[in-house]
């Protein structure tokens, strides 16, 4: 069975959340939603794992680019997906040299949004993989000095990481 994809969603305008939401659900996406940034990082701190996040620029309290910076520090390999209605090219530079994969424009169709979110995530496994990759050369590497029980060991850790 595959893996569903978990989506971090956050957006103020509560019609929207819920339309877009379910819309994704019925793809087989799992989406937790939420109106504000302060609630969705309590969500995180308390232990719950996301893929990717997409997340409105525009919110009272906690703004997107604000949340997309802390989900960095968090989780630096979650991918995250800008979405507002008050775009500039100068706003899309500076977020997507803080991190952010992509910034789409409300409104903006269930197609659009599905696609973004998958690219996202692709572009999230790709990078955990290498990761991975480079973690076990570096055990590898290592492997000399190491009993073969202590490789095993190791290499699991690498695996369940």
């Amino acid at each position: 069975m595959a893996t569903k994809i978990r989506l971090l969603f956050v957006d103020d305008e509560k019609k929207f959340l819920e339309n877009i939401s379910e819309s994704l659900s019925l793809r087989d996406i799992d989406v937790a939603s939420f109106t504000g940034g302060a609630v969705a990082l309590e969500a995180i701190e308390s232990g719950k794992k996301f893929d990717v996040a997409l997340i409105d620029l525009k919110m009272p309290g906690m703004d997107g680019e604000e949340l997309l910076l802390k989900l960095k520090e968090h989780d630096p390999a979650m991918e995250v997906v800008i979405l507002t209605g008050h775009g500039s090219v100068k706003s899309a530079a500076s977020l997507t040299r803080s991190g952010a994969h992509e910034y789409l424009l409300k409104p903006c169709n269930i197609d659009e949004v599905l696609r973004s979110v998958t690219s996202a995530y692709a572009k999230r496994i790709k990078s955990l993989n290498a990761l991975k990759e480079e973690r076990v050369d570096n055990l590898m590497a290592r492997a000399v000095g190491l009993s073969p029980l202590e490789l095993l060991k190791q290499l699991r850790e690498l695996e369940e990481s």
